[in-house]
């Protein structure tokens, strides 16, 4: 009863100081763009594809796959709200490999809006023909993103994550990985959709999954965005099971390490490379009742809520923002 207390007081005289160290909820914004993205699609909300155009061409010649990856999926949703931009796109130069890639995204992002995050059990039959039907129109797409960038791990990892919405066997699935050995084989965004498609929901089991996600890791160089997928093995046990975090602590407090060693070894990478991570290292700490830690997390990442993790528990922002004020209130409180 006194421990309560003691918060109850501290949370009193603290909470204000420490609510006043985040943005305001309204302030608050799911998945934002890079900055380097932004003219681009500020341009395409405009109905212009070249600022667009440019901006990919450029990271395919700078072979900045990871910036790539993530402006590939923000236009690739943009496209989904607004597409008369890639339509103008397609018409002016349908044979640009870079809008094979947007268009690759764009598909199979619809498909699985089309088929929503929820468990299949509560995915209706017209739900998940639509999503087939997309995943089909996909595929003669992903291969022309595959051929006219070679050396790009792109569109291997939309190749990835459409090999697991059509259940595509474990060979298909076996020749895609490999072929991440001749672009990037420390590639975040294809390692992280192999691992969705080896974790126990889908193709393979825990055991697999942190086997893959472990590989992983200790395979690339400690500054790689890839170090945080342990991380993200973590959270996607915790999301089936809640009492996970109590079965391997050292494997826990080895993923915490290892996504704050890629953050500490790269402090001026946007948000749009850390923000994820954040959110991920936020929510397992807050688990792990580690509120400091977590709020400490929060105001690093400021405006910039991600999707992922929090769409696994509900609608992301107000899950967010809901897990956000019970950090506060905690934090404060252990004052």
């Amino acid at each position: 009863m006194f421990k309560k207390i003691k918060a109850a007081k501290a949370y009193l005289e603290h909470g204000d100081e420490f609510a006043q160290g985040l943005v305001p909820d309204d302030a608050v914004v799911l998945d934002t763009p890079s900055d380097a993205a932004r003219p681009a699609i500020d341009a395409a909300l405009d109905g212009a594809y070249e600022p667009a155009a440019e901006l990919l061409r450029s990271s395919r010649g700078a072979r900045a796959w990871e910036d790539r990856d993530v402006d590939v999926a923000s236009l690739g949703r943009l496209s989904l709200r607004a597409p008369q931009w890639l339509d103008s796109w397609r018409e002016a130069a349908p044979d640009d490999p870079d809008l094979a890639v947007v268009d690759a995204r764009r598909l199979v992002e619809q498909a699985w809006e089309q088929r929503s995050h929820d468990d299949a059990s509560q995915v209706s039959a017209e739900q998940f023909a639509a999503f087939g039907e997309t995943l089909e129109r996909a595929t003669e797409r992903i291969q022309q993103a595959v051929d006219g960038s070679p050396g790009d791990p792109v569109p291997w990892a939309i190749a990835l994550r459409h090999a697991r919405g059509t259940e595509g066997d474990r060979g298909t699935f076996e020749r895609y990985l490999d072929a991440l050995g001749s672009t990037d084989p420390h590639h975040y965004g294809a390692r992280y959709e192999a691992m969705q498609y080896v974790c126990a929901k889908w193709f393979g089991s825990h055991d697999e999954m942190f086997s893959f996600a472990q590989a992983s890791v200790d395979a690339a160089p400690r500054e790689a965005r890839v170090q945080t997928l342990l991380l993200d093995a973590v959270l996607e046990h915790v999301a089936s099971e809640e009492s996970a975090l109590t079965g391997n602590r050292d494997r826990v407090e080895e993923a915490i390490a290892r996504a704050r060693g890629y953050l500490d070894a790269n402090p001026d990478a946007g948000h749009h490379l850390t923000a994820q991570t954040r959110n991920v290292l936020a929510r397992i700490l807050f688990h792990l009742e580690r509120h400091r830690e977590a709020y400490e997390q929060l105001q690093a990442i400021g405006p910039h809520a991600t999707s992922y993790p929090w769409r696994y528990w509900g609608d992301a922002r107000e899950e967010f923002l809901t897990h956000r004020s019970h950090i506060v209130t905690l934090a404060a409180g252990a004052s």
